[in-house]
């Protein structure tokens, strides 16, 4: 388990589909998958969202107030035991990431996120072209590429932003989302997102917006 301070780390998101993002209005109390819509069609007014993968780690795609970030990689392990045999076989299953944002209260972004869009926008033809353009629920397919949330993790060193390194996480989802209240304090919210896939890391100015492999899937 890492866990940096707000003020060490700049978390960025985007969906990872190519020409979909996720779009949420206060009106309608719900979200929706937007076909080639950029920051500046999601985020203003009544409305707010996470734009689509093509935006890669730009200051619009900034989570505001974090207060914390806790990621812990992990492994999914399978115990194996042979009859008649005193050592038992410890096999990896596949990798597991989980990083936890906590952030003061600022929109009712991460409760639609949470209640509405837990995996991503999603295209029917389970490639970038934004076809059948709609919510992911996580059913339709489980070898889909395009799936979830695209997380950028900018770590800070003190020198330029060109040189600064970057994790990204591809194809997260939401587990979890809570908040905590206080009469005397300021509210702060707590999402939870997931990921099988391998992460990358690269410099900030290496967008690194590729369409994740099927293979890492």
């Amino acid at each position: 388990m890492t866990y940096w301070l707000g003020k060490d780390v700049d978390i960025y998101i985007t969906t990872e589909q190519l020409n979909l993002a996720v779009s949420g209005n206060i009106t309608t109390n719900g979200m929706t998958a937007v076909s080639g819509a950029i920051w500046s069609n999601v985020g203003t007014g009544d409305y707010f969202g996470i734009p689509m993968r093509a935006s890669g780690a730009i200051s619009a795609t900034k989570i505001t107030d974090v207060t914390g970030i806790d990621f812990s990689p992990t492994t999914v392990d399978e115990n194996v035991s042979f009859m008649g045999k005193n050592t038992n076989l410890t096999a990896e299953v596949k990798k597991s990431l989980t990083l936890t944002v906590s952030r003061k209260v600022s929109n009712p972004l991460f409760d639609y996120v949470f209640q509405h869009a837990r995996d991503g926008a999603y295209s029917t033809n389970g490639v970038d072209e934004g076809d059948g353009a709609a919510i992911f629920d996580g059913l339709t397919t489980s070898n889909n590429q395009n799936f979830g949330y695209r997380l950028y993790l900018q770590f800070a060193s003190g020198t330029t932003v060109a040189v600064d390194e970057t994790l990204v996480l591809r194809n997260c989802c939401v587990t979890s989302h809570s908040k905590s209240l206080s009469p005397d304090g300021t509210t702060e919210e707590t999402i939870e997102f997931y990921s099988y896939v391998q992460p990358l890391a690269g410099l900030s100015d290496m967008p690194m917006t590729g369409l994740t492999s099927s293979s890492a899937i």
